[in-house]
């Protein structure tokens, strides 16, 4: 039996699945042995004719290999190598036109985009379920660095913000929800406090960052709920958890704004967001506008965007369709809201619940993302701190896409065999 299933098992290339299948050919040999022996064998013929009844070790075990290999995604995969191209020629053009970020401008900007491609492949490479294993760990490093990291003097700067890399915590907080599974309501205690990191990050002065980690990080704790993953009333605990996280938080921002305890930018930002007048953002719209009606479908309008701030981050996809026309514009954003589609459709095809909830929380965040820049595009929002994945200049908003990606397709290379294992970590 042992030289049969050695023999079974080199022919199965992904080593994670090896003890799996011998396991479980195992049991399933030994139970027909036993039944062998009922039928009134001997012990060793009947473990012989078990064996033989398995069939050709090298069939099976080809067979088993296409059950439980890697996959690969290239639909994503190409997707997302189409869209860094473009990423390359809209900053390519943004370096022509504004003369004053260097004529290296655009260059600076591939070599990033080539890293963090290669960087997507070298995370789809590795095992998502490490996350998993060592969530706790992670996301306590997650949480040292943003008690520590606004002692060192460093602040948000737009283009090249490292705060951006608190949207790697995403999966890592799928991960934990994973592994409290099955807990009641000391289980929804932890996974409610794990959430509260994005407060800390309240304290970097990023406040659209903030609220939005934190919305994802509700989402995903509601569906985990919603999916009865704990042993509580679903109903009770969405109930109050949305009263408490929803309700007062809407009410202290609306004091906050009124009583003037925020930054000024924040305010007008936020009075902005409800419709009310905000000199200020009231004027960039009013410039983004301009430029939109001045845009052509396709080619560009030769009107300079000098009065817009931050073309190359804040109203990029204004460059785009007034520098490469309107169906550029609508190019680009087509293919992120697909990358973004394509992964809740990957995440939700999975078999196994890490896989699903990891996976989700990343494509909520690119359609989030996504969505508010298009929104801002149009005028119907002031402008943020958030990035246009894949699009926006900066090694960390670029290195934050290509990882998430990267987890995804990781997620998507391993479901033939994830599906299968037990994965518990609690």
């Amino acid at each position: 039996m042992e030289e049969y299933l050695n023999i079974l098992l080199e022919q199965i290339q992904c080593r994670q699945a090896r003890e799996m299948v011998r396991e479980e050919i195992r049991n399933h040999i030994l139970d027909q042995a036993k039944a062998n022996e009922r039928d009134g064998m001997e012990k060793k013929e009947a473990l012989e004719e078990a064996v033989r009844d398995m069939g050709d070790p090298l069939e099976t075990g080809a067979a088993l290999n296409r059950v439980h290999s890697p996959r690969t995604d290239w639909r994503m995969l190409v997707l997302i190598g189409v869209i860094s191209i473009l990423s390359v020629f809209v900053h390519a053009g943004i370096g022509i036109r504004e003369e004053s970020l260097g004529g290296v401008y655009g260059l600076r900007h591939g070599a990033r985009v080539l890293i963090g491609y290669m960087a997507m492949l070298a995370v789809y490479r590795m095992d998502y379920s490490y996350i998993g294993k060592y969530a706790k760990r992670i996301a306590a490093l997650f949480l040292l660095g943003a008690v520590l990291l606004p002692f060192t003097g460093m602040k948000p700067n737009g283009t090249t913000s490292v705060y951006e890399l608190i949207y790697l915590y995403i999966p890592v907080y799928g991960a934990l929800l994973y592994r409290y599974r099955g807990n009641g309501y000391k289980g929804i205690l932890k996974c409610v406090l794990w959430m509260l990191f994005p407060l800390l990050t309240l304290r970097m002065n990023c406040l659209s960052a903030s609220v939005l980690l934190f919305f994802v990080l509700a989402a995903m704790f509601s569906a985990a709920v919603g999916k009865g993953w704990f042993k509580v009333s679903k109903k009770r605990v969405l109930a109050g958890f949305w009263a408490v996280f929803g309700l007062l938080p809407a009410l202290g921002m609306t004091a906050a704004v009124f009583g003037n305890y925020l930054a000024t930018y924040q305010t007008e930002r936020i009075k902005a967001c409800l419709g009310q007048n905000s000199s200020y953002y009231d004027y960039q719209r009013m410039q983004a506008a301009e430029y939109l009606k001045g845009s052509r479908l396709i080619g560009g309008s030769g009107e300079e965007m000098m009065n817009l701030p931050g073309i190359q981050n804040d109203y990029l996809l204004n460059f785009v369709a007034n520098y490469y026309g309107m169906a550029a514009m609508l190019i680009i954003s087509l293919l992120l809201l697909a990358v973004a589609a394509r992964v809740i459709q990957v995440s939700f095809g999975q078999g196994n619940p890490l896989g699903m909830i990891m996976g989700s929380g990343c494509g909520l965040f690119f359609e989030i993302v996504t969505v508010i820049d298009i929104l801002h595009f149009f005028g119907r929002i002031p402008s943020t701190r958030l990035f246009l994945p894949f699009f926006s200049p900066g090694g960390s908003g670029i290195a934050v896409a290509y990882v998430l990606a990267g987890i995804v397709l990781s997620v998507y290379r391993y479901q033939n065999i994830k599906n299968s294992l037990r994965t518990d970590y609690s």
